[in-house]
Formats: C-alpha cells, structure tokens, sequence
C-alpha cells in the first residue's frame, strides 16, 4: 500500500466486504471483495484498521491476528450525532455509520438515509441532530429467494434492472412482483416520510441502489460510500482510543 496510508476502513456486510484507504485524512481507494478473497498480504498490519462489521466471529479471527491495532465501531463510541434510540446496543453497525456520514451535512435538517443491500433499511435523523430510528425489511435478492424457498414450484429467478408492470409467464410474475414491489415499497416509505418532514434530505447507498431511479430533486443524494464516510468520521472522534 502507498506510504501516505494512516488508516483502513473495513466496511464488511452479510456477503461484502468493502475496504476503503485513507490517505490525507480523506478516503482515496474504494475496493470491494468476497468474504472469501479478502486480500490479506497485501495490507500493512501495522497501519490501524478502524470495523464496521456484522461478520460471524471465525472471519473476525485473521483480522484479530493481522492487523496491530484495530478499532471495532460501537454505539458507545463519541458519536457526531444523538442517539434516540431505545436499544442502541442492537442497532446495526452499519446504520450507525451511515448516521455519522450524513451528521454534518446540512446539520439544521432533517436526514433520511436509505441503504439498499441485503435488506432495505431506512434511518432516520431529526432536524436537532438526534437518531430516532428507521425500519428494516428485506431486499431484492432476499425477496426473490424467499418465493424458492417457501413455495414448492417457484423457481429462483435472478433480479434485473427492469421487470414488466404485467408478467405474462411465471418468470415475468416473479420478476414484476419481486422489482416492483421493492420500488413501490421504497417509494411510498418516501413519501411518507417526506409527507411529515417536508425539508427532508434523502440519501441512498447500497449495493442494489443502481436498481433505483429517484425522480431528479435538489434534496436527494446518491452516496456510494457512505457507510465508509460514517466510519471515518467516528475514527476521527476517538482516534485518541487507539
């Protein structure tokens, strides 16, 4: 790695693992990987690696034996933000991280921060910078499996970018109530939400967000990295612990 990196953020989910380089305080390199293929030897074990995870313990045991220092995020941690949340020790990681990213921009309003992977997941930030919380539900792959699983003939179909509002085959069914549901449901959550907090600021990240078309509007934002923003943030709030 470049002798200018100070610190890695490893943003690893239920499939992914995405491992971000910090270089000049700011994050420079975005790569992601299989659970499998994390590219051990070719990372500096004495530069601080700074989690967000919700890994099983046995992936966590190499990190645990590379890396020198290391710092797992938390929700008792020196946040950029409240916390309104009744049981914070079960609150995601990584919905914690997407709070921190979003924390200062535009600070006096209100934030809605949609992160579309293996579940949908909304949170939401009030406009005095205090975590109230969100919901969760499944996602695109999620939902498709689900119909294989727990029927006896419908097959597992894969998910595309566009599926027909009317199926005219099983497949076509599959496909419409799968997309467009997923779509209707992110949609109407939208307006909900922007219904009761008219100077919403919208954010979304996640893998399956290139799947979603919002309509152009000055108060929505597209974030690829976002979890890996929150994370560096909160590295910068409690660098001091390592």
């Amino acid at each position: 790695m470049h002798d200018k990196t100070t610190a890695y953020l490893l943003d690893a989910g239920n499939t992914h693992v995405k491992l971000g380089t910090v270089e000049n305080g700011v994050i420079s390199r975005v790569k992601r990987f299989d659970l499998s293929s994390f590219p051990w030897k070719e990372l500096d074990g004495n530069i601080p690696i700074v989690i967000s995870s919700v890994l099983a313990d046995e992936w966590k045991k190499p990190l645990e034996d590379f890396f020198q220092n290391k710092m797992y995020i938390s929700a008792h941690m020196n946040l950029p933000f409240n916390l309104d949340y009744l049981t914070p020790e079960t609150l995601g990681i990584d919905r914690l991280c997407n709070m921190a990213a979003v924390a200062n921009r535009n600070p006096t309003k209100a934030k809605l921060v949609i992160d579309l992977g293996t579940c949908i997941k909304f949170d939401f930030m009030n406009a005095t910078q205090s975590y109230e919380g969100g919901s969760i539900s499944p996602g695109l792959a999620m939902r498709a499996l689900s119909l294989q699983t727990f029927t006896a003939k419908l097959p597992l179909i894969p998910v595309h970018s566009s599926a027909k509002l009317i199926g005219k085959n099983t497949k076509e069914s599959i496909e419409s109530g799968v997309l467009n549901g997923w779509k209707a449901e992110i949609t109407q959550l939208i307006q909900q939400y922007q219904t009761k907090f008219p100077d919403l600021d919208v954010y979304l990240t996640g893998g399956d967000a290139r799947y979603f078309d919002f309509e152009q509007k000055s108060n929505i934002f597209v974030l690829e990295h976002l979890t890996l923003e929150g994370i560096l943030e909160i590295y910068r709030l409690n660098e001091d612990s390592l």
